[in-house]
């Protein structure tokens, strides 16, 4: 079997389904489709799931080089690079979405960036103490640098690696261990960005997140090592969607069944044609997928699919753990037996990974996720793509039901 064969990665997205069909249903955790776009929904849990297959891909070939490098296949270079492209678009949309409604409805910057914080941090925490944790058990639970170098380090992981990828204890394969966090500074550059966004499009925005937006921004760009031009133009790309999905011919155009074939004609002519997905062609292939989608294009029902959904509820833990998994199968239980497995074994040894993947994402998306969710009310997942006209009828709720007597207007959980 040749190691970049597709067919392994058809077989352990197969078998992911397949597992997450089995599980118990999480219905009642989500939003109802009024409060929420259901096609992006369905498909960032198939994002996570094809990074954990791109890295699995970049294992093969790192050990046996020890370099840490994108695959020799567009196919699986993409897997990883095009997925976090789109995560990256799907932030730019969600909240430029909620910024577009701020100029009816001003945006509650204080609960925007509480939100946040419970929604990422905790399982973020999760993934921190296992990389610290594996670090020290690779040193024999002995400090390999001094103790201010390691507090710094960890100060580094504990603020989302912002000034970058530290080697916790001086270990030299923090990447591999733990490689897919790289996108996350990005994610709190743009959440930064966000007020002035807002002033941008002329919403009120008061003078104190402005002057906070603007420091945030500078600070980041400065501390962060490197700040990527072709990973901001992802979230214009989500910008862009999230302009266009309001305007009703283009909705309503998009979301007919036959544009399910342009989403996979661009996406297959990235793959095919780009080598890397941070090229300008390659990002306005996956912008036009993407807007696609964004309009309401469940690629002939597939996102909207109870198990796709599902997936998607447990994307935040497929992205961030799926690394932890791969580093203790190679490294910890084969060690160095791994280098010498055929591409075929190695890629067994990958789909007997994948139950393991999504049962312990579904149980830390029940024990720390949600809990984590449930624990701020400004963080029940369908607050961000509440619509306007749905705030109002919230808050109108209970003097409509003094006067008629009615049930709830709607259900926003």
């Amino acid at each position: 079997m040749d190691a970049t064969s597709l067919w392994p990665a058809v077989a352990a997205l197969l078998l992911a389904v397949g597992t997450a069909t089995l599980l118990p249903d999480i219905g009642h955790l989500r939003t109802t489709s009024a409060a929420r776009y259901s096609c992006i929904d369905g498909l960032r849990g198939y994002l996570a799931f094809a990074v954990f297959l791109s890295h699995s891909s970049v294992w093969y070939f790192y050990l046996r080089s020890g370099t840490w490098d994108v695959p020799p296949s567009n196919f699986y270079t993409h897997l990883g690079q095009s997925s976090v492209t789109l995560f990256f678009m799907i932030t730019g949309f969600l909240f430029w979405s909620k910024l577009l409604d701020g100029r009816v409805q001003p945006v509650d910057w204080s609960r925007l960036y509480l939100s946040r914080i419970f929604r990422l941090v905790p399982l973020y925490l999760l993934m921190v103490i296992g990389v610290v944790s594996i670090a020290l058990y690779r040193a024999g639970f002995r400090l390999q640098e001094s103790m201010t170098s390691f507090a710094l380090h960890l100060a580094s992981w504990l603020t989302f690696t912002i000034p970058g990828i530290a080697p916790v204890n001086g270990f030299a394969e923090t990447i591999p261990l733990a490689g897919a966090v790289w996108s996350l500074p990005y994610e709190w550059l743009f959440y930064a960005f966000l007020p002035l966004g807002s002033w941008c499009l002329r919403a009120a925005t008061p003078t104190s997140w402005l002057l906070f937006s603007a420091t945030a921004v500078l600070t980041l760009t400065t501390v962060m090592p490197d700040v990527r031009g072709p990973v901001l133009y992802a979230f214009g790309g989500g910008i862009a969607a999230a302009s266009l999905a309001r305007v009703d011919a283009i909705r309503t155009r998009l979301a007919h069944r036959v544009w399910g074939l342009v989403v996979v004609a661009c996406l297959g002519i990235t793959m095919w044609l780009f080598p890397t997905a941070y090229t300008f062609p390659a990002l306005m292939l996956l912008t036009g997928a993407f807007t696609i989608i964004a309009c309401g294009n469940s690629i002939y029902g597939i996102l909207e699919w109870p198990t796709s959904v599902l997936l998607s509820e447990m994307g935040y833990s497929l992205y961030l753990l799926h690394s932890l998994l791969l580093f203790a199968a190679y490294r910890l239980v084969l060690g160095e037996w791994a280098s010498t497995l055929s591409a075929a074994e190695h890629w067994s040894i990958v789909l007997g990974l994948v139950p393991v993947l999504i049962l312990l994402c579904f149980a830390t998306f029940r024990l720390i996720e949600q809990p984590a969710m449930a624990a701020y009310p400004g963080v029940t997942p369908g607050w961000l793509l509440t619509s306007t006209k749905a705030h109002r009828q919230e808050l109108a709720r209970p003097l409509v039901q003094r006067l008629t007597g009615e049930g709830p207007l709607i259900t926003v959980q």
